[in-house]
C-alpha cells in the first residue's frame, strides 16, 4: 500500500485532473439531486454532467495509462497479465475517485442545503440517499471509464512501451468509431425530442445539449484537421512560423480534440442561460397576469361593493382599481375578467408593458364609455298622449317600469298621469332607487286606471336615470291572442296602447347595445358572441380585438369593463374573485383603510411570482444554470490536463526544432497561430453548437410545468448568453493553451533531447 502511495504521489500532475474531474462531477450531482429532493424539481436535469464526466474520465484514463507505460512494460515482463495486471492499474485510479467522491459528496450537500435555502422558502436541506447513491455510482462508472481508457496502454506492444519518447500518432480506428457515434447520439437526440413526451422528456433527451455541444465540437476538430491538411501545401511555400502551426493541427490527433468538451460545457451553458432568461421572463410575464397590479387586495364583497369601495377609499382614481374574476369552467369564453377600465392608465399604466397582454393599453379606452342602456340617475320621466281628442271619459294612464337596480335586485318605478279632452301630451316621474351603480330596463308596462275608457294613448318620450329609453328596439311580452294584442305596438311616435283592458307589457329586443370585450385566441362563440356577465346573464358581446394574453385571466377568456358588466346583472356569481388592485407607490394610509375594509392582507408581484415559481418548478432553470456551470468547470479541467500532457511534446518539438536551426520567435509565432486557430474554430463551434440546441431542444427540455390558462413558455435565441459563451471559449482557450504553448529558453533547450535519450 505504501508503495502504491508513492508511485500516485509521484504521478500527482495525471492523478490530480482526475481527482478534481471527479469531486466537480459528483458536487454538481449532489447538489441537483439533492436540491431536487427538497424542491420537487427534477433530479434528471444533471444528465449533461454525467455526459461529459463520462467523455472526460476516459481521456484522463488514457493519459494515466501514458505515465504508466513503463510500469505497464516492466509488470508485463514479470509475468503480470489479465486480472492481476487489471488489478495493479486500477488500485491507483480508485483511491482517487473515492477520495474526489468523498469530497464531492460533502461539497454536493453544502450546495445543496445552500440552494435549498436560497432558492426556496424553505430551511435548507442536506440531500437524500439517491444523492449519496448517485456520487457512488459516478465513482464506479468513473473507474470503470478510467480502465477502458488504459485499454490501449494494455495492448499497445510491448517494445513501444519500453520507448523513453512518446510519438504523435493519428486517430485509431477505436477513437474514429467513438467519434462518429457521438455524431449519431446527437442526431437521434435530436430525433427524440421532437417525438416524445414534451412534457416528459426522457434521458436521451436531456443528454441531447450535451450530445449536441460535443457533436459540434467533434466536426469542428475534423474541420481543423482538414483546413490544416489544406494548409500545409499552401504554406509550404511561405513563411515558416504559418508551416509549423498548420503543420502540427494537421498531424497530431490530440492537437484540436480537447476543445470538444469545453465546446459541449459552453453549449449547455449557453442554452440554460437562455433557459434561466426564458423562464425569468415567462414567470414574470405569468405573475403580471395573475396577480392584475403591483398589489393585489382580495374583498368579500360583489363586483358592485367592490367599485364602491375603490370609490369612497380613492374618489379620484389614482391608486384603486376594482376587478372581478370569473374562472368559469368549458370553455374559454365563459372565463371572464372585468376591470373598471376608467381607472386603468392611473392605476396600471405600463403595468403589462412587455408582456403577452401589452396590447391592452391601446384597446382598454374602446372597453369604457357611456351605455345608452345603463341609467345610473334617480328620476324616470314619462310622456304620453291621446291618439285623438275626445267627447267624455277619463283617462289616467299608467307607465309601469321595470328595471334591475345596481345589486341585480328587481325594481319597479310607476307613473300615473290625466290626459285632458284635448289628448294633449302630458308627463310624470316616479323615484329611481338603487341606480348609483347602473340600473337596466327590463319591461315597459302600459296599463289604465280602473274606470278608464279604453281608447289607445301613446308613450312618447321616456328617460330613463338620464337615459332615453325610447331608443331601444321593443317587442311585445307575449304574442296576440284572439284579436288582442300581446303588448304596445311599436310606432313612429313611440308605444302605442291599443284599445284594450289588460295592462300592456312592452321588453327591449336585447339588453342592451352590444358589450365591447377583448377576447384571447382560445375564445371560441356557439352563434354571435355572448358575455356573461358578473352574475351570469348573458349579454350581447362585440370583441374590439384577440390579444395572446388578457390581465387574470391570462391565456384563456374574455374582457370586460366592470361598471358596464355589472350595471343590471343578477348577484355577482359565487365562484367569481372579487378584488381591488392597487399601485405600487398607494400611500401606506390608504392601503391600510383598505385592507380593514377588505379583510385581506395585500399580496404583492413578488408574492405571486415566487408563487407561480414554485407551482410550475421554475428554479429548475437556476439549477440547470448551476448544473452548467460545474460543466463548464470540468471542461476546464479536461482542457488544462489535455494541454498539460501535450506540453512535454510540445518542449521536446521545439527542442528539436532549435537544433536545426529555428529560432524563438519563429516557434513563438506558429503557436500563437496554432492558439488562434483553436480558439476561432471553439468559438464558431460554440455560437454553432447553442444556436442548435436552443432551436432544437431547449423547448422540449420541460424546464417549467405550463399550468392550465398560462401563457406559454415560448423559446428563442437570445444574443447576450451566446456572446457570453463565446467570451468564456475564447479566453479559456487563449488562456489554458497560451500557457500550454509558453516557451521557457531553459524548458526547451536541445540538451533535454539528451537527457531524455541517457535516461
Amino acid at each position: 500500500m505504501i508503495r502504491t502511495f508513492r508511485g500516485a504521489w509521484s504521478r500527482r500532475g495525471t492523478l490530480l485532473p482526475l481527482l478534481l474531474l471527479t469531486m466537480v462531477v459528483v458536487t454538481g450531482a449532489v447538489t441537483t439531486i439533492g436540491f431536487a429532493q427538497h424542491a420537487n424539481t427534477s433530479a434528471a436535469l444533471a444528465v449533461p454532467l454525467f455526459v461529459l464526466g463520462a467523455f472526460a474520465v476516459p481521456a484522463t484514463g488514457r493519459e494515466l495509462a501514458a505515465a504508466r507505460r513503463g510500469e505497464i512494460a516492466i509488470a508485463r515482463l514479470r509475468g503480470l497479465q489479465g486480472g492481476e495486471l487489471t488489478t495493479l492499474l486500477a488500485v491507483e485510479p480508485l483511491l482517487v475517485l473515492l477520495a474526489g467522491g468523498a469530497a464531492g459528496l460533502v461539497l454536493g450537500s453544502a450546495g445543496s442545503w445552500l440552494a435549498t435555502a436560497v432558492w426556496t422558502d424553505g430551511p435548507g436541506g442536506l440531500p437524500g440517499l439517491t444523492a449519496v447513491l448517485a456520487g457512488l455510482g459516478i465513482v464506479a462508472v468513473g473507474l470503470v471509464a478510467t480502465m477502458l481508457g488504459m485499454l490501449s496502454a494494455l495492448r499497445e506492444p510491448l517494445n513501444l512501451q519500453v520507448s523513453i519518447a512518446s510519438r504523435p500518432h493519428p486517430a485509431g480506428t477505436g477513437a474514429i468509431f467513438a467519434d462518429v457515434l457521438i455524431v449519431v447520439g446527437a442526431v437521434v437526440a435530436v430525433y427524440r425530442s421532437g417525438v416524445a413526451d414534451p412534457g416528459h422528456p426522457d434521458v436521451l433527451v436531456l443528454a441531447g445539449p450535451a450530445l449536441v455541444g460535443l457533436a459540434i465540437g467533434q466536426l469542428i476538430v475534423w474541420l481543423v484537421r482538414i483546413s490544416a491538411r489544406l494548409a500545409v501545401g499552401r504554406t509550404a511555400n511561405g513563411g515558416l512560423t504559418g508551416f509549423l502551426g498548420v503543420r502540427r493541427l494537421a498531424r497530431v490527433a490530440d492537437a484540436a480534440t480537447p476543445i470538444r468538451a469545453l465546446v459541449a460545457a459552453a453549449v449547455v451553458a449557453a442554452l440554460a442561460l437562455t433557459g434561466a432568461t426564458e423562464v425569468n421572463g415567462w414567470t414574470d410575464d405569468t405573475a403580471r397576469l395573475r396577480s392584475g397590479a403591483p398589489l393585489r387586495v382580495d374583498v368579500d364583497e360583489d363586483a358592485v361593493g367592490a367599485l364602491a369601495l375603490t370609490r369612497d377609499l380613492d374618489p379620484d382614481g389614482r391608486y384603486l382599481l376594482a376587478a372581478v374574476l370569473v374562472p368559469g369552467e368549458g370553455s374559454a369564453a365563459a372565463r371572464r375578467a372585468f376591470l373598471d377600465t376608467s381607472r386603468y392608465a392611473a392605476v396600471l399604466g405600463d403595468f403589462y408593458a412587455g408582456t403577452p397582454a401589452a396590447a391592452i393599453a391601446d384597446q382598454v379606452d374602446g372597453l369604457g364609455g357611456a351605455d345608452s342602456s345603463v341609467a345610473s340617475g334617480d328620476t324616470v320621466t314619462a310622456t304620453v298622449q291621446g291618439v285623438s281628442a275626445r267627447t267624455s271619459g277619463v283617462m289616467r294612464p299608467r307607465v309601469v317600469v321595470a328595471y334591475l337596480d345596481e345589486h341585480g335586485t328587481d325594481q319597479r318605478a310607476e307613473i300615473g298621469v290625466d290626459l285632458p279632452l284635448t289628448g294633449a301630451a302630458q308627463t310624470g316621474s316616479a323615484a329611481l332607487t338603487g341606480c348609483d351603480g347602473g340600473c337596466v330596463i327590463t319591461s315597459v308596462t302600459l296599463a289604465r286606471t280602473r274606470g278608464d275608457r279604453t281608447l289607445p294613448w301613446v308613450l312618447t318620450a321616456l328617460d330613463f336615470g338620464g337615459t332615453d329609453a325610447m331608443t331601444t328596439t321593443w317587442k311585445p311580452a307575449f304574442p296576440g291572442r284572439f284579436g288582442q294584442p300581446g303588448g304596445p305596438v311599436v310606432v313612429d311616435e313611440g308605444l302605442l296602447a291599443p284599445a284594450s283592458d289588460r295592462p300592456l307589457v312592452a321588453e327591449p329586443l336585447s339588453s342592451g347595445p352590444k358589450m365591447p370585450v377583448l377576447a384571447t385566441p382560445s375564445v371560441t362563440f356557439d352563434g354571435r358572441p355572448q358575455l356573461d356577465s358578473t352574475g351570469g346573464d348573458e349579454r350581447p358581446a362585440q370583441v374590439l380585438a384577440t390579444l395572446p394574453a388578457l390581465p387574470l385571466v391570462e391565456a384563456d377568456g374574455l374582457l370586460a369593463d366592470l361598471p358596464r358588466a355589472a350595471a343590471g346583472a343578477p348577484p355577482t356569481v359565487p365562484a367569481a374573485q372579487v378584488m381591488v388592485l392597487a399601485r405600487a407607490d398607494t400611500p401606506a394610509a390608504l392601503l391600510a383603510q383598505l385592507t380593514d375594509a377588505a379583510g385581506h392582507d395585500p399580496r404583492t408581484l413578488n408574492q405571486v411570482d415566487a408563487a407561480v415559481a414554485d407551482e410550475t418548478g421554475a428554479t429548475q432553470a437556476r439549477v440547470y444554470s448551476l448544473m452548467a456551470v460545474f460543466c463548464l468547470v470540468a471542461a476546464l479541467l479536461v482542457l488544462a490536463a489535455a494541454v498539460g500532457r501535450q506540453r512535454a511534446a510540445w518542449a521536446r518539438e521545439v527542442a528539436a526544432l532549435r537544433v536545426v536551426g529555428v529560432d524563438l520567435a519563429t516557434l513563438r509565432g506558429s503557436g500563437r497561430l496554432e492558439i488562434l486557430w483553436l480558439a476561432t474554430a471553439a468559438v464558431l463551434a460554440t455560437v454553432g453548437g447553442a444556436l442548435l440546441a436552443v432551436r432544437l431542444l431547449l423547448a422540449h427540455l420541460s424546464l417549467v410545468d405550463v399550468p392550465a390558462h398560462s401563457v406559454p413558455l415560448v423559446t428563442g435565441v437570445a444574443a447576450w448568453p451566446l456572446v457570453v459563451a463565446a467570451v468564456v471559449v475564447a479566453g479559456v482557450v487563449l488562456v489554458v493553451n497560451g500557457r500550454g504553448r509558453a516557451l521557457h529558453p531553459d524548458r526547451t533547450r536541445p540538451a533535454i533531447l539528451r537527457e531524455e535519450g541517457s535516461a
